[in-house]
């Protein structure tokens, strides 16, 4: 048989080398967890199209839970939604948060912690989860713009496109409706026009309140 690459869904852990030094924190840790949980018989189901590269994107079942789930419960990974399975994703939210709060695994380290939108400029270049008060919603060309503060051109922004965004209302997930209140953002922090994340996956965002998106 073939030898085959596979990725775990809707899950990121620490890198080895990264461009930001400090993220590499943790990785070994990580490492080692995934190996205790791959000893036992698992159950493979793929969740997304293969990557450009043919690796299979999968969600991995094992004594009834999912690598995924037990990798987050111990604070090996963070979660980074990709798949449409949005239940799926949505429970692994919360065992994150358990973890953050029990300051389980890479959550006992500040390389880690959560980040406040005012200080986004140092998460570029790495994977970050970003908290803030949007101060307006805009649209300039073809992309949606959630701006975190009042110089778009410095300040944090999380984007998407338009296409994007009229598919996700159809289910119910509105950026019109997150000006002025707490969101959680997570994703690739890069710099343009100040910190960025660039929205692929409307579960990249969570209201901190008890209204829907």
């Amino acid at each position: 048989m073939q030898d085959q690459e596979f990725q775990l869904a809707d899950v990121t852990a620490p890198g080895l080398f990264t461009l930001q030094q400090n993220q590499s924190a943790y990785f070994d840790d990580a490492k080692s967890a995934l190996t205790d949980l791959l000893s036992a018989p698992l159950e493979i189901q793929d969740c997304m199209p293969k990557s450009r590269w043919g690796v299979r994107r999968v969600i991995v079942r094992s004594g009834g839970a999912t690598l995924q789930e037990r990798l987050v419960t111990r604070g090996a990974c963070r979660v980074r939604p990709e798949s449409g399975e949005y239940d799926f994703i949505r429970g692994l939210l919360a065992l994150e948060d358990e973890a953050r709060k029990a300051q389980r695994g890479l959550w006992s380290l500040s390389t880690y912690a959560l980040s406040t939108a005012d200080s986004a400029n140092y998460k570029i270049g790495a994977y970050a989860i970003i908290e803030g008060k949007p101060r307006c919603i805009g649209k300039y060309g073809s992309r949606l713009f959630i701006n975190f503060g009042n110089d778009f051109r410095e300040d944090f922004t999380a984007t998407a496109t338009s296409t994007n965004h009229r598919k996700w209302k159809k289910i119910g997930i509105d950026f019109n409706a997150l000006e002025g209140r707490m969101i959680r953002v997570r994703g690739w922090v890069e710099s343009i026009n100040g910190p960025s994340i660039d929205l692929q996956h409307p579960l990249q965002i969570e209201t901190l309140d008890d209204e829907p998106v």
